[in-house]
């Protein structure tokens, strides 16, 4: 995600076409040889939504749906080509996209001396301002065992449709140009994702921080948040109430502990999982790494804390689900803050889990006596969303991860969001609200701006009434329709509008409207004659 890489001319490559009733489209672009990836010949079983039955066009298919998908929700005004390809890419790593070039003070950007990613610059710019190259590229593993299936049922396998969107989301623009090592900027300029990332202990946006404090505030641990007004706006609709929490009911003094989720099985929900705790022992090998199956009812009852480590999560807590468990807590095997979630899926797991960190499984492991554990939640605050301002956290974890921190979410979130880190078997191929906050952050940096000279990330009514005259519906007030100063981008129009779609009854309505104007009477924004004019457009109605 951090490199500017230069291709091969277009022509060399074969258009994925997405249909599209959008001005532009984001184009997938076939960069695979003979006999692989793409072009795979291999059959394949039919699969839901995909009418495909050989590996290559199945995998066109998913890429092609994920484009459209992005294209429907954007509406770029120029085509984006997307440069895609199967490889290698070593264990875990299921793909990869970035931006190929970044752009400054263009015609259309929002804010000046800050670098926007290819396709976004030339959406705004409404010109291909990236000529003769691609915008986004992107690769993804031909060693990972991928469902091409649209309906989510992947099973054992990995659902390709949400790797796709989220890699895309990246190579669109969610994801910075900063080094989180050294805290340096792309030429020591500010990307606009870096001037909506905020610390919540110091306050200071990044783009406002010396190289020193942005690699300091890149592992300040869930108190690096985004601070755009659309997903603060969202936040409330997507994120269920209550995080993560592993308490000690026994013995007293210790705890609570932060706990990352699983990405399958059953939920960690309130009031959670109490019961009786107790190391794991399969008796072979490791006896604390469960990777071995466990006897029958031997766990019946019990929260089984499990190291990390031999074996798959899955393979784990399906064990200690066979033996009887009632819940599961992997204790991590190497230092890192705060705890990852356990990834992976398996659609036989209904019991719930989740990791802690080294330090805090090794207080578990050293109070085993009398331990008892409820994995549940805390209530007082909406999962994935910072304590002290509110805002939704970025993925801030010790030791950096380049790649991983800050460009993603928080994996915490519930439900799973498409940007977190890791690929989720709960993700849907939603990317907006009330499932996903993925369209707030992009709306946050620019991509539905309605020029109107405040960047989308502070403006409160994006897709302003910018006519100059008032209107009531069609009724025409005779008024100047300005600019509320101090308004972060809304208009007097835009207000009126606001009292049409957030009232329910008449006489709730013209109450609105009148409140509205008198406001903007005794503020000087319009005269009394004005009023009058609006309140009887808006009586008319």
């Amino acid at each position: 995600m951090r490199k500017f890489l230069r291709t091969a001319a277009l022509s060399a490559a074969t258009m994925l076409g997405a249909s599209s009733a959008f001005a532009a489209s984001i184009i997938i672009v076939n960069a695979d040889g003979p006999n692989e990836g793409f072009n795979d010949p291999t059959p394949a079983p039919a699969v839901a939504g995909n009418p495909f039955l050989t590996v290559g066009q199945q995998r066109q298919f998913i890429f092609v749906h994920a484009a459209n998908i992005w294209t429907q929700v954007l509406q770029p005004n120029v085509d984006i080509l997307v440069n895609a390809q199967f490889n290698p890419l070593g264990a875990g790593v299921l793909g990869s996209a970035g931006t190929t070039n970044a752009h400054q003070n263009f015609a259309g950007s929002e804010i000046a001396d800050t670098w926007y990613f290819a396709s976004l610059a030339k959406h705004l710019n409404n010109s291909d301002i990236n000529p003769l190259t691609f915008d986004i590229n992107a690769q993804f593993s031909s060693q990972t065992a991928w469902y091409h299936g649209t309906d989510g049922n992947e099973g054992t396998l990995t659902d390709l449709l949400p790797v796709v969107l989220h890699e895309l989301a990246h190579g669109l623009g969610f994801a910075n140009l900063v080094n989180e090592n050294s805290g340096s900027m792309n030429g020591n300029i500010a990307d606009i994702y870096t001037r909506y990332t905020i610390d919540v202990t110091t306050n200071k946006t990044w783009d406002t921080m010396t190289n020193a404090e942005r690699a300091a505030s890149a592992i300040n641990t869930r108190k690096v948040s985004w601070n755009g007004v659309n997903v603060a706006k969202d936040l409330p609709f997507v994120l269920h109430r209550g995080e993560p929490q592993l308490r000690v009911v026994a013995p007293a003094g210790l705890g609570p502990f932060q706990v990352g989720p699983a990405g399958f099985g059953g939920q960690i929900e309130a009031p959670g999982v109490t019961a009786n705790a107790v190391l794991v022992n399969d008796g072979v090998g490791v006896t604390s790494d469960g990777c071995d199956p466990l006897a029958p009812g031997s766990a019946t009852g019990l929260i089984l804390i499990i190291d990390r480590g031999t074996c798959t999560f899955v393979v784990k807590v399906l064990n200690a689900q066979n033996a009887g468990a009632k819940a599961v807590v992997v204790a991590d095997n190497a230092a890192g803050f705060p705890p990852a979630g356990l990834g992976g899926g398996d659609p036989q797991i209904t019991i719930p889990s989740g990791r802690v960190t080294q330090v805090d499984g090794n207080v578990l492991k050293a109070n085993l006596a009398g331990l008892r554990l409820t994995l549940g939640v805390d209530t007082s605050v909406l999962s994935g969303m910072d304590r002290v301002r509110g805002k939704m956290m970025l993925n801030s974890v010790v030791p950096v991860a380049l790649g991983s921190s800050i460009s993603h979410y928080e994996p915490i979130a519930v439900p799973n969001q498409l940007m977190e880190p890791s690929i989720n078997a709960t993700l849907t191929d939603s990317v907006q609200a009330p499932e996903d906050l993925s369209t707030a952050l992009m709306t946050d940096i620019g991509w539905f701006s309605d020029g109107d000279g405040v960047p989308d990330g502070k403006d409160d009514c994006i897709g302003s009434d910018l006519r100059p005259g008032l209107f009531v519906g069609s009724c025409n007030a005779n008024t100047n329709n300005i600019m509320i100063p101090g308004g972060q981008g809304c208009t007097l129009s835009d207000e009126i509008t606001y009292c049409s779609e957030n009232t329910t009854t008449r006489n709730q309505y013209l109450a609105c409207v009148n409140t509205h104007t008198s406001n903007w009477v005794r503020w000087g924004f319009i005269k009394r004659a004005n009023q009058t004019a609006i309140k009887a457009c808006a009586a008319a109605q």
